[in-house]
């Protein structure tokens, strides 16, 4: 089987309860982590399931912008 990478442009809106705007500012990048194995595998399962040939290797998110308020 061929592996192949694609980059995709995501939109997240986080909402974070905090006594204030900084503390809650520094905490959305830790719930924008990659998927573990543990989600890779039930979605390859699934692929599976339903009759697909694809196994999904690995997923990495990247921060290009720090968080604004919404």
């Amino acid at each position: 089987m061929n592996e192949y990478v694609f980059e995709v442009r995501l939109r997240a809106v986080v909402r974070v309860r905090a006594s204030d705007e900084g503390v809650a500012r520094n905490v959305v990048s830790s719930v924008l982590g990659a998927p573990g194995s543990v989600e890779i595998n039930l979605a390859n399962e699934k692929n599976a399931g339903l009759g697909r040939r694809v196994t999904v290797t690995e997923v990495e998110f990247v921060h290009e912008k720090r968080p604004r308020l919404h």
